[in-house]
């Protein structure tokens, strides 16, 4: 059974489940011409598999070099691969994370790299059945961001959402839709609570969905790049607060940008009115105030989520909603009320 099958079967835990155990490899006193003979014999289960490497064992099947088929084509062939090995080897361990091995794999641009165990060889890695399985933990992720949460997303993705029953169903989207409505309600009291200010410049509903949906927006690209991530490993304990920092800062330019064409736009709308220019800053300093919440929230909830045993994925969308929401409009209609006082 091939790498790709395995991938599809099952969840990778470790390198040692989705390695490839199709290579050509020889002792280290082989002569070239017989590794040479070797590679002409090998013969495949799979089309798709292509071989980039000689590795090269002792008698205990130790690896102890590697040679690329060029370097072996280019050797006499009455010499021993061992006057031709390279003896600086780069491996990965069989009990190492899929992901750190895609993360190797991606900073070395190796095509394939061996799996040892022990020091044995037990395997090549190929840059291939890698990209499957960091399609398999986004895709996994992506899903589990939208409100799903399941306890074996591989055992049939497109099952558990199309053909479960219906109480199961609701069992994996259900909880955190509450979650979400509660957030909407809270939302609702916020503005509520500002009645008196909405009603006294009616103009100020007008750009309550612009706001929301921007956070919404912002929120939902912080937290799905910075669930990817966590999962393909480039986000972690040593590096996580220049992340924060750095999307802070991100979130400040977006909502810089997007806060003054929001301000235009309100302007131009009621330029015809006394409070044109207060309400022009009032919508302006609210985009940018939920993109920077937004995008901050985005990457600090799910990592708390995570920090505390949650799954970030599932349960991030749903409380960055209620924060920047809730957030955005305090700040919204308290700034409101504070320029627009004499209109109240």
């Amino acid at each position: 059974m091939g790498a790709a099958e395995r991938i599809g079967e099952f969840h990778a835990d470790r390198v040692a489940e989705v390695t490839d155990d199709e290579y050509v490899s020889v002792t280290q006193d082989t002569f070239v011409g017989m590794a040479i003979d070797a590679f002409r014999a090998f013969e495949p289960v799979s089309d798709e598999t292509t071989v980039y490497y000689l590795y090269v064992v002792d008698n205990s099947d130790r690896l102890v070099g590697v040679m690329s088929l060029r370097e072996l084509l280019n050797a006499p062939e009455d010499d021993v691969v061992e006057d031709h090995m390279v003896t600086d080897l780069v491996t990965i361990d069989a009990d190492a994370d899929p992901e750190y091995a895609a993360d190797e794999m991606a900073e070395r641009e190796f095509p394939a790299l061996p799996v040892v165990e022990d020091g044995v060889l037990v395997g090549v890695l190929r840059t291939d059945d890698m990209l499957e399985v960091v399609e398999e933990e986004a895709t996994e992720d992506i899903l589990k961001s939208a409100g799903f949460s399941f306890t074996d997303v591989e055992q049939s993705r497109s099952s558990a959402i199309l053909e479960s029953s219906i109480p199961r169903i609701l069992r994996l989207r259900l909880p955190w839709l509450i979650v979400a409505l509660a957030g909407g309600l809270l939302a609702g009291g916020v503005i509520d609570y500002h009645e008196e200010t909405l009603s006294g410049v009616v103009a100020l509903a007008f750009f309550v969905p612009v706001i929301m949906d921007m956070g919404g927006n912002v929120g939902t690209q912080a937290s799905t790049i910075f669930v990817r991530g966590l999962a393909l490993g480039h986000i972690d304990d040593r590096n996580a607060a220049k992340y924060f920092a750095r999307e802070g800062f991100i979130g400040l330019l977006i909502g810089l940008m997007i806060g003054a064409i929001g301000a235009g736009a309100a302007y131009v709308w009621q330029m015809n009115e006394p409070y044109a220019t207060e309400l022009a800053i009032v919508v302006f300093v609210g985009l940018v105030s939920v993109c920077v919440v937004a995008s901050v929230v985005g990457y600090v909830i799910p990592w708390v989520m995570n920090k505390l045993g949650f799954d970030p994925a599932a349960a991030s969308d749903p409380l960055i909603t209620t924060v920047k929401d809730v957030t955005a409009l305090l700040i919204y209609f308290g700034l409101a009320a504070v320029l627009l006082a004499e209109l109240l």
